[in-house]
């Protein structure tokens, strides 16, 4: 529990956990971009992979397959998810150009990758079943980062969401929508606006999220083709 101090005039709880202060929690930035939204292919989530997320390829853990287009692209490669019993996972692996690589372990969800040696030359890719596999996860080219608004929160966590923002390029319009997934259940719509250009919203009371629920923030009724959108969102996670 947050603890007052005197020292402090007006507590910041969320500094403090940054500040790794208040022990079993952290705080988790996701960011996501889809740089090609069309008004056919809306709905989409908000990640580089584009079209809807494919979390029908992540049922059952996987062996993940890292690539990239460039031979050039041969550093280090780390990829952060869940194991199949909805743990923390990270894991590194080299690079090898357009030859897949392996990963040692199996992930039931991947929500980031970082490479490690500066700027990426090709796109890489995170694929199940083999290097031409579903793609889920992607580094665009020289980002070294994923930008995918998709979470699922670890077992024996509890998470809690405390902003949401999204923004579409200029002189358009569309619909953020923050889906969820409970574990077991179907997803559904737990935030929707309507935006033009930028939407931020602060949630005065956190947004409470159980333990292996999945998060998916989607982008519909764009007002035109090539739409490029963003969303963000900041969760507490508190370890039960």
């Amino acid at each position: 529990m947050y603890q007052f101090h005197p020292e402090r005039p007006t507590p910041n709880p969320y500094l403090d956990v940054a500040r790794l202060v208040i022990p079993n929690s952290k705080i988790v930035h996701k960011f996501g971009a889809n740089f090609d939204i069309d008004q056919a292919t809306d709905p989409e989530s908000v990640w580089t992979g584009g079209g809807l997320y494919p979390w029908a390829s992540l049922a059952t853990a996987q062996t993940i397959y890292c690539i990239s287009t460039s031979a050039s692209d041969t550093a280090t490669l780390t990829v952060e998810g869940l194991d199949a019993n909805y743990n923390e996972q990270t894991e590194s692996v080299t690079l090898t150009g357009t030859s897949a690589v392996a990963t040692t372990s199996t992930f039931i969800r991947v929500f980031r990758m970082t490479y490690e040696d500066g700027a990426n030359v090709g796109t890489i890719t995170a694929r199940v079943t083999s290097g031409t596999g579903t793609v889920v996860a992607q580094i665009n080219v020289a980002y070294a980062q994923t930008l995918m608004a998709v979470y699922t929160v670890p077992a024996g966590h509890t998470g809690y969401m405390v902003a949401l923002d999204g923004t579409i390029d200029s002189n358009k319009n569309c619909q953020i929508l923050m889906y969820h997934r409970l574990f077991g259940k179907p997803f559904r719509i737990a935030h929707i606006a309507e935006s033009s250009g930028h939407y931020r919203y602060d949630y005065h009371a956190p947004l409470r999220i159980p333990e292996k629920t999945d998060i998916d923030v989607r982008v519909d009724n764009v007002s035109g083709n090539d739409s490029r959108v963003t969303a963000n969102f900041d969760i507490v996670l508190i370890r039960d």
